[in-house]
């Protein structure tokens, strides 16, 4: 199963990227098992547009069970995170989802099924 751990920051101050970027490089260090790792999709920061200040962090993982608790990983980085603002912790567990092809054409598909937009009956809000 696909989950993904996050971890949001608000801040009072701007948090500067190298501090994120140096704090994320170290995701390969010994306090990580190698059977962890190997469950490890990838890490996504994500800033607010408009509240400079906002910060989120994405842990990406698959694997047979969700971790109850944090995953070192994200411990690590709520740890280093928390006394720069106020953080909140959650886990999501991927349901199900949609595929759409590329936005330049008509057509996108859902569960590999091709279906056509008719702009002509779209209902006028």
């Amino acid at each position: 199963m696909k989950w993904v751990e996050i971890i949001n920051l608000r801040s009072s101050e701007i948090v500067p990227r190298e501090v994120v970027d140096e704090l994320l490089a170290g995701k390969g260090e010994l306090d990580y098992s190698i059977d962890a790792l190997s469950h490890l999709l990838e890490v996504k920061t994500y800033y607010q547009p408009l509240v400079e200040t906002d910060l989120s962090i994405h842990i990406y993982w698959e694997s047979e069970t969700v971790n109850e608790s944090r995953s070192p990983l994200a411990l690590r980085i709520y740890s280093a995170l928390k006394s720069m603002g106020l953080l909140n912790y959650s886990v999501w567990i991927e349901r199900s989802g949609l595929k759409f092809g590329h936005r330049s054409g008509k057509s996108l598909r859902i569960n590999h099924h091709a279906f056509s937009i008719d702009k002509s009956k779209r209902p006028n809000i």
